[in-house]
């Protein structure tokens, strides 16, 4: 059953730059080496560029927790801890409803 967690956190404003640089290397990380990392999406809020909202979907636990040991990920927490004036914490999802062409392509794995 796929895992659904969203990372809402901002950075300090001097600093969006090069948290945008640490997201750009964990994604591509995330890239090759999970296959099972569904969706890894860095959102940026237009209003506030210092904010953003890192939405993930994993295809099961597993996934999710390998995700969250793999040494690229304990990396970046590090690096983007040091940008963050108040630590990011994770809210875990169920997804109870979707529609989309996106949602066809995840069902069909």
């Amino acid at each position: 059953m796929n895992e659904y967690v969203m990372i809402p956190f901002t950075v300090h404003k001097d600093r969006v730059e090069e948290a945008k640089t640490v997201i750009s290397g964990l994604i591509s990380n995330v890239r090759e080496h999970e296959p099972k990392t569904l969706l890894y999406n860095s959102l940026q809020l237009k209003k506030d560029p210092a904010s953003f909202i890192h939405f993930m979907i994993f295809a099961d636990n597993d996934a999710h927790m390998r995700h969250r040991s793999a040494p690229y990920v304990l990396d970046f927490v590090k690096k983007l801890y040091d940008l963050c004036p108040v630590e990011p914490y994770p809210l875990f999802l169920d997804s109870f409803d979707s529609c989309g062409i996106a949602v066809k392509a995840l069902e069909k794995g």
